[in-house]
């Protein structure tokens, strides 16, 4: 399905879960204004084209002067060669090669039909809210079904801060759930974070949550679509309380 139809298909993604969670009147603000994504989310999703597709949507544009007459045409001539394709520089450029580079000698020890198991989208039910999601990859690793997900960070040294500012436990945990329910699973699918670093040398490595940091992030997601559940029946979206004690942090 291609994304923009998924985007409009009924369903609570885990994107939306996450802006409910910072308050549900940000939900609904979120939700009504139009998705433009960041230079940095252009890339990630460059790279994962390449890596999990092999496509190659990206154009290394000229290095020309665009104040100039002559440097105005030609880059004009060349965007119009390239429509469709997200241009770049000579440094990204570099960036996808990078990442592309490493992260296939990992990609190799998945077992999967990457014409078929790439960005599959998937529709369920949980507490009787319509949820959905789309896993990067869906295949085998060591012989187990696995959830793959490729993240791009820039310093892979931090990738535990980002993990848990971004809620990537409860992204596993939703996903895990939802595969279960979608696929009709006896089991639950295993889920890899497959992650790799966007400044060279381009570490790469499989991380995934231990099965408390699944089993509390489960916990929340009842929670938050508890809560959810509560907001959509009442039509009242609620913004933040009006006061917040900061707490030392426990980790």
């Amino acid at each position: 399905m291609p994304m923009a139809e998924y985007r409009g298909q009924l369903g609570l993604s885990k994107h939306e879960l996450d802006n409910f969670t910072v308050a549900p009147s940000y939900y609904l603000h979120r939700k009504q204004q139009e998705w433009k994504p960041s230079r940095s989310m252009e890339m990630g999703t460059l790279i994962h084209a390449l890596v999990l597709e092999g496509r190659k949507e990206f154009a290394v544009g000229p290095q020309v002067d665009r104040r100039t007459k002559d440097g105005k045409a030609e880059w004009q001539a060349f965007c119009e060669d390239n429509i469709g394709m997200t241009i770049i520089n000579d440094d990204e450029a570099a960036v996808i090669k990078g990442c592309y580079e490493s992260a296939l000698p990992l990609l190799g020890k998945v077992k999967a039909d990457f014409t078929a198991d790439v960005e599959m989208s998937l529709f369920w039910q949980r507490k009787g809210i319509h949820c959905k999601g789309r896993p990067d990859l869906i295949g085998e690793i060591n012989g187990e079904l696995a959830i793959i997900d490729l993240k791009t960070t820039n310093d892979i040294r931090n990738f535990d801060s980002s993990f848990y500012r971004f809620r990537y436990d409860v992204q596993a945990a939703w996903y895990q759930r939802g595969a279960k329910i979608a696929m009709n699973l006896e089991e639950m699918p295993a889920f890899w974070f497959l992650v790799v670093d966007t400044e060279a040398p381009h570490l790469v490595q499989f991380m995934r949550c231990s099965t408390e940091l699944l089993e509390q992030a489960n916990d929340r997601i009842e929670e938050d679509l508890t809560y959810f559940k509560k907001c959509q029946s009442e039509d009242v979206w609620p913004g933040l309380p009006e006061m917040k004690l900061i707490l030392p942090r426990s980790w």
